[in-house]
């Protein structure tokens, strides 16, 4: 349970146990896709609100204000870090240097506004009964697509904010969080849950071979945009799934 506790007070901004900051990062990243279904029926409660309230347009805007709030901007903030390096196109060492720089420049901004856009129009054109079970999915996809990443591709720096976990996941600790992930999806998906969470495995083997060719490794802003680019593609696939019903 330390484990679960970790992963939460990683992930998001909820309060937990000073304790739980000294458990094990690779077993709390195993954990990562329960953390990712928390999230997800959290957003799903703000969507029934949204849409019972207004219209799915105002809910989609409320549940991207509510997961960057929920998440601390993690995520988005390493997204945005990371198309400002990558597409600088300068050298390793600068783009690393770029990554630790806390200001935005137009390419992460750019990148930043894409994948809200993206989620928004994903959020608003959901729609009928299931389409709940995509907004739950969505993050337990993302989430594990950061462990799959973790246990497969080093860790670029010596030091950083995902250099603890990168060193102490194992592929024991992936292959675990594949299975709760699969399960996750599989209870609120079917089979769809399933094609998702492939895809989720293809981000996160393609973006990592990419940005590793590109830097020798990842960092904890590349993680984080492994976790948005997988979501993004999990929104999607399940919008169009949902949409072929």
């Amino acid at each position: 349970m330390r484990g679960l506790l970790t992963a939460i007070g990683f992930l998001t901004v909820m309060p937990v146990p000073a304790s739980a900051q000294s458990g094990s990062f690779g077993r709390s990243a195993a954990w990562f896709p329960v953390v990712g279904a928390l999230i997800g029926l959290a957003l799903a409660g703000v969507d029934w609100c949204g849409r019972a309230l207004w219209d799915p347009y105002v809910a989609a805007a409320l549940m991207i204000g509510v997961g960057i709030a929920f998440t601390g901007g993690l995520h988005i903030d390493g997204l945005m870090d990371t198309a400002d390096a990558l597409f600088s196109r300068r050298s390793r060492e600068r783009m690393l240097e770029i990554m630790r720089d806390p200001r935005s420049g137009a390419l992460g901004i750019a990148a930043g506004i894409s994948v809200l856009a993206l989620k928004f129009a994903a959020y608003a054109h959901l729609a009928g009964g299931e389409h709940w079970r995509v907004v739950v999915a969505a993050p337990v996809v993302g989430r594990l697509a950061v462990v799959i990443a973790l246990a497969v591709f080093p860790y670029a720096r010596e030091a950083g904010t995902g250099a603890s976990f990168a060193a102490q996941t194992r592929w024991g600790h992936a292959i675990a969080a594949l299975l709760l992930a699969a399960a996750i999806s599989y209870g609120v998906l079917g089979w769809h849950g399933l094609v998702l969470v492939g895809g989720g495995l293809v981000v996160a083997l393609l973006g990592g071979l990419y940005v590793t060719g590109r830097l020798g490794g990842l960092t904890g802003d590349v993680y984080g945009a492994i976790n948005e680019l997988a979501e993004i593609v999990a929104l999607l696939g399940g919008a169009a799934l949902i949409s072929r019903q």
